[in-house]
């Protein structure tokens, strides 16, 4: 019973300097919060065209879903996604970050045209874009307005992002 014990609180040892780690990690790069500047991050287009966030803010508002297609949040939100840019893509940019390294450009792109994502889908394959947002994972949304202010952040499959994208306009 002893063996037992010690090999559990190792396990445990084991477990809290892991939690650790990640609380580090977590620390180190930060969500942004409403009202922050949002950032430029180097990212790719799915043909492998490097291009740069910043390309995108301050000109209108944006819309940016750090996303992967394996993601069940990410799926329960494709339909809000869709309605949103049908009602405000003409105002609005909507832009999709694959922050996923084990997916391809290729099936990244196969799985946007099947599902007919926003236009603008680009490849993350340096994590940079989700250091720059802090993003916690994926199905993180984040609405910038014109000026370039980061308006609404959110995670989830059930974000009212019409509601969100109305602070931004």
């Amino acid at each position: 019973m002893r063996r037992h014990f010690m090999a559990g609180a190792l396990g445990a040892a084991s477990l809290l300097a892991c939690a650790t780690d990640i609380a580090s990690a977590q620390a180190e790069t930060p969500q942004l919060a409403v009202g922050q500047h949002a950032p430029g991050a180097a990212v790719k287009t799915l043909g492998g065209t490097p291009t740069d966030l910043s390309h995108y803010i301050g000109k209108a508002p944006v819309v940016i879903e750090f996303w992967a297609k394996w993601c069940p949040n990410c799926r329960a939100l494709e339909p809000k996604m869709t309605a949103a840019r049908h009602a405000y893509g003409s105002r609005v940019t909507f832009v999709t970050i694959a922050a996923s390294v084990d997916e391809t450009p290729a099936e990244v792109s196969t799985y946007a045209a099947a599902h007919r994502l926003v236009p603008v889908v680009l490849y993350d394959d340096t994590g940079a874009a989700v250091d720059a947002y802090g993003a916690p994972g994926t199905s993180y949304v984040v609405i910038i307005d014109r000026k370039g202010s980061i308006v609404y952040t959110g995670a989830g499959g059930d974000q009212d992002l019409m509601a969100a994208i109305k602070t931004a306009l």
